[in-house]
């Protein structure tokens, strides 16, 4: 007999799929993975406090949110092999974020210099995006002036994204390679844009 076990199935995919949209509604973000990862998300949420780095030629800038915005912060490094693919990605994707409203921030975290990381940039053919430079990650890992913990870690690898909501918080993060304009990673961006 069919019928029974079709109706037994369409009755617990209806309750899978309650339950799916109970936990959406309770605030839980869609789920966006890639081959390797999974997005993780932070508990409990800490604001990112503006960083004084420096930019490609050098000089000191701060790196901070974009107001009002959802933002990736994207760390990196030379030595990274995903990082080759990640970099052009986000470059031509740039236009296609803002229009999304996602506001990006690039960080080496490369212990090299400064023209070392220009010359990489370049051999890739990046030139729009927004690339600060972090000697060896110290300040990103740093404990911050009120004594609690950054917010953001090098210690499970490069490259690694964090993703901000629009008023600053850290809401979590994904390792390795990721496409931020796929239907699943812009759900969860617009997730974290109304929460």
């Amino acid at each position: 007999m069919p019928f029974p076990s079709l109706s037994r199935r369409l009755a617990l995919q209806t309750l899978l799929g309650g339950l799916a949209a109970s936990a959406q509604a309770g605030g839980r973000p869609p789920v966006f993975r890639t081959s390797r990862y999974q997005f993780r998300e932070l508990d409990p949420v800490v604001a990112m406090t503006p960083l004084k780095l420096a930019r490609l030629d050098g000089k000191p800038a701060l790196a901070k949110p974009t107001s009002g915005k959802v933002t990736l912060v994207y760390l990196w490094a030379t030595w990274c092999p995903v990082c080759r693919i990640e970099l052009p990605r986000f470059e031509r994707q740039l236009a296609q974020l803002r229009r999304d409203g996602v506001g990006l921030l690039t960080i080496a975290t490369d212990e090299r210099e400064p023209a070392h990381v220009r010359a990489y940039l370049a051999r890739l053919g990046v030139k729009q995006l927004p690339v600060f430079l972090d000697h060896g990650g110290t300040r990103l890992s740093a404990p911050r002036e009120d004594g609690s913990e950054a917010p953001f870690s090098l210690s499970e690898g490069l490259p690694i994204t964090y993703v901000l909501d629009p008023r600053g918080g850290v809401r979590g993060y994904l390792l390795g390679e990721a496409d931020w304009t796929e239907p699943a990673a812009r759900a969860l961006l617009a997730h974290f844009a109304d929460n």
